[in-house]
């Protein structure tokens, strides 16, 4: 399988030279068929020398134009380079196939061929300097055999070359290969986006949307070419159906309330973004993804049936109707199809019901042995293939530098993949960048602009290849499949390499590993109801509600698949959340001395939240039945800080202990906060307990009575004197 390299996608060759001449920038174009032994002899330096392109005009010759080459040279080393040659090698290698491209790309050093082009330094290069050059190519399209095609060429100057290519045409000798352009339009893997409400999360979105972000330079790179946009709903937040809900609603959200200050940067962010995308989509065929970009390729490939992710496929329809495109397009992130995830992703789409999906061209069979965009499954689905070399090829456009070198590689590879079948009518290729697409504005736009120029690329729209797509012959169902060309080779080692870093995906995507699996899905779902459940007992349970859903959701997101960590983050955040209020809502403990056949216990709960609670649900059940609940404690209602009690009516049966189970739940049922056992000493009286005490009543008033009967009479005061019978008379 073809590979990219990273050397193509960097626009500098930097090259240790052993030795190097360097003149001035001043001598006139030599003549076509000038011989490579003009090359100057090489003195020994200490240079390091780097050569990249600025521009090649035009990009496809014509017969009697000439082609000029603008670039620059630079001194990376530690002395002065001494005037020296730039020039332009025609190499005798034909590209006759895509695989000739790709080995010519690749290649490094002097080449062999003709010196069509060149022009000296008028004065030596300093350390750290730098110096424009421009060589003319007389006839360029005359100087290869057939009518039309690219040239190989080696941009040259001592030891150091840079290989490239021009286009040229003198006459159309075939069928002319549809092109059309897909960008998807999502969000980066950044948590902070998702959380608590306030200033670091206004400042994440003004990052991931501001002037100068990704995701505004990929808008402003494709704004005026005629590229299907597939767009995240999550960049639309005012077409969405109410996010709390998740319900797949068809209708629009009711216009949010005036945010808190907090939420002013974040708000103007997107706000701005949404007007710039809604303000052009009408003129890029958009698709409308499932909300959050959810990942459904993950999902379809765990088998399970995710009512999360159905409806966040749902949900995309009403925000598709509202800027005139369709959402029945599945994208999976590693560019797959299958079978068996091809029926997976029709039981996801139901609403909308699934009409295509987008697949990259090395995991399909060739076409009679070719390629065609628009193929069809055997179970007849419409399969939009996109070509991974062009596309990566488009990905790698974010200098200007590395625009110009990709845009001339990316016309002699269509020009190769034209001639696989020149003479066959309706070929199609279509381009899809990635979603890490993070390209220069004026480069990626310059890079699209030159690939209109190319004659044998005619454009197309994807509703148009998805249609001839529906009526396509149908693929083999059991194929092998190829890797995709995700990784660049590295550098030969050759003298006159060009130093490649680390080789690195050009689709970080294509080869993740979905972060979603079957118990993580089944965990958002479950995360998803306490949320919801958490959010009905919190005063604050809108604004709970809304941002703590939404974070829930967004983790089932593909952008996840290139940054786990983030993942992880953002689930510790929406649990954190949730533990907060489960934890700090709980029952005190206590033993409870019950004397009495039915009467009333008191059960306290606390409130630890700087929120109030209401609608808490105490629910009691004793462990034995010595005691009877008559009936359950109503509602409760718990200030910020501060507690509450429940009262319970209860019945003795038997004497004992009966510890007392409780539970506190919200009104749909989720248990919230934290329960404790109450220990209830059971001590039931009956009717001799009446009677006992009757009669120990009556016991008592019988003993005062006899006791007052039986007191004698107060004796006489002895100091008083006794009257005698003399004075009586």
């Amino acid at each position: 399988m073809r590979r990219l390299g990273v050397c193509r996608a960097l626009t500098v060759v930097s090259l240790l030279v052993a030795g190097v001449g360097l003149p001035a920038l001043g001598a006139a174009a030599v003549p076509a068929g000038a011989g490579v032994a003009g090359i100057p002899a090489v003195p020994a330096a200490d240079s390091r020398l780097e050569i990249a392109l600025t521009a090649v005009s035009p990009a496809i010759a014509r017969p009697g134009q000439k082609v000029t080459i603008s670039g620059t040279v630079s001194n990376r080393g530690t002395s002065t380079v001494p005037r020296a040659t730039v020039q332009a090698v025609l190499g005798n290698e034909p590209l006759a196939m895509r695989e000739d491209v790709e080995r010519w790309a690749e290649s490094s050093g002097p080449a062999q061929g003709t010196v069509v082009g060149r022009q000296q330094m008028r004065a030596g290069l300093a350390p750290g300097g730098s110096a424009a050059f421009r060589i003319d190519i007389a006839g360029a399209a005359g100087l290869r055999t057939p009518a039309y095609g690219a040239l190989p060429l080696s941009i040259e100057v001592g030891g150091t070359s840079l290989r490239t290519f021009v286009g040229y045409q003198r006459q159309k000798e075939y069928q002319p290969l549809r092109v059309a352009w897909a960008v998807p339009l999502t969000l980066d893997a950044d948590p902070d986006l998702f959380g608590e409400r306030g200033e670091v999360r206004g400042q994440a979105w003004e990052t991931a949307l501001g002037a100068g972000s990704r995701l505004a330079r990929v808008v402003e790179s494709t704004e005026s070419s005629p590229v299907t946009w597939a767009i995240d709903p999550t960049l639309l937040p005012s077409l969405l159906p109410e996010e709390a809900e998740g319900t797949g609603s068809t209708e629009p959200a009711a216009p949010p309330a005036a945010p808190p200050a907090e939420d002013t940067a974040e708000n103007a962010a997107r706000e701005a973004m949404e007007q710039r995308i809604r303000a052009s989509a009408a003129t890029h065929t958009p698709w409308v993804l499932p909300d959050t970009d959810a990942d459904v390729a993950a999902v379809a490939d765990t088998g399970s049936s995710s009512g999360l992710a159905s409806s966040l496929v749902a949900r995309s329809l009403p925000v598709a109707r509202a800027v005139d495109g369709r959402a029945d397009v599945a994208w999976p992130a590693d560019g797959r199809h299958t079978a068996p995830r091809e029926s997976a992703l029709r039981r996801l789409f139901v609403r909308p019901r699934l009409a295509g999906q987008v697949a990259a061209q090395s995991t399909l069979p060739l076409d009679a042995g070719t390629q065609n965009a628009h193929r069809r499954s055997s179970d007849g689905l419409p399969v939009l293939a996109y070509d991974d070399e062009l596309s990566a090829l488009f990905a790698q456009t974010a200098t200007a530098e590395s625009a110009v070198l990709n845009a001339q590689r990316f016309i002699a590879d269509s020009a190769a993949l034209l001639d696989e079948r020149p003479g066959t009518p309706d070929r199609s290729v279509l381009v899809a960048a990635p979603r890490s697409f993070n390209p220069d504005p004026t480069a990626a736009a310059a890079f699209l602009r030159t690939a209109a120029t190319v004659p044998w690329l005619a454009p197309v729209s994807t509703s148009m290849l998805l249609g001839e797509a529906a009526r396509a012959v149908p693929m083999p169902k059991q194929v092998a499949t190829r890797p995709s060309p995700t990784t660049t080779p590295g550098a030969t080692g050759t003298p006159g390499a060009t130093p490649t870093p680390a080789a690195a995906p050009v689709d970080p995507y294509a080869g993740s590993r979905p972060v979603l699996t079957r118990a993580r899905l089944g965990g958002l779902e479950q995360d998803l109801r306490t949320v919801r459940g958490v959010a009905l007992i919190r005063e604050d349970g809108d604004s709970f509600s809304r941002t703590w859903v939404r974070a829930t959701e967004q983790l089932s997101s593909t952008r996840w698949r290139i940054s786990r960590s983030g993942w992880a983050n953002l689930n510790g955040r929406v649990k954190a959340a949730t533990d907060e209020t489960t934890s700090s809502i709980k029952v005190s403990r206590s033993n409870i001395n019950f004397l009495a056949e039915t009467g009333r216990l008191q059960v306290t709960v606390t409130n630890d939240l700087d929120v109030a609670v209401e609608n808490v649900k105490l629910t009691l059940e004793p462990a034995n039945p010595r005691l009877r609940i008559d009936s359950q404690p109503p509602v409760m209602r718990i200030g910020a800080n501060s507690r509450a009690t429940a009262v319970v009516s209860v019945t003795t049966l038997a004497a004992g202990p009966v510890p007392i189970r409780t539970t506190l739940t919200t009104p749909d049922g989720t248990v919230i906060g934290q329960g404790a056992n109450v220990l209830v000493q059971v001590t039931p009286t009956g009717d001799w307990v009446y009677w006992t005490l009757g009669g120990v009543a009556g016991i008592i008033l019988v003993l005062g009575i006899w006791r007052s009967v039986r007191r004698k009479p107060a004796p006489v005061n002895a100091a008083e004197p006794t009257p005698s019978a003399k004075g009586a008379a």
